[in-house]
C-alpha cells in the first residue's frame, strides 16, 4: 500500500497526466485507503494491539520511500536517511519479537 501512496501523491512530479488530473488520483484514494483498512484489521487481529500496527506502517512507509524515491526521482539516499532506514528496520524487528 505504501507503493500505490508514493506513486498517488508524486506521480505528479514523474508523469504530466498525473499532474494535470487530480481528480482521478483523488479518485485512486478509495481503493488504497480501502488497503490500509484491511491491512488495519488483519494487523490489529494477528498482533492483538493497534500500536504494533501503527509502527509497522510507519516502517514500511520509511523503507519503501526512499528507494521508489531513488528509482523513479534520482534523490540520493543521504546518510540521514539511511540511518532513518536502519532505524526503521530496527522498528520492524522489534515488533516480530
Amino acid at each position: 500500500m505504501q507503493i500505490f501512496v508514493w506513486f498517488q501523491l508524486n506521480g505528479q512530479l514523474i508523469w504530466k497526466w498525473s499532474k494535470e488530473n487530480p481528480f482521478i488520483i483523488c479518485i485512486l484514494g478509495i481503493p488504497i485507503t480501502y488497503g490500509f483498512w484491511l491491512t488495519t484489521k488483519y494487523g490489529y487481529v494477528g498482533f492483538g494491539n493497534i500500536w504494533s500496527v501503527r509502527l509497522l506502517g510507519f516502517a514500511t512507509g520509511m523503507l519503501t520511500f526512499p528507494f521508489i524515491t531513488y528509482w523513479m526521482l534520482g534523490e540520493s539516499i543521504t546518510l540521514k536517511t539511511a540511518i532513518s532506514i536502519l532505524l526503521s528496520i530496527c522498528i520492524m524487528i522489534l515488533q516480530f519479537i
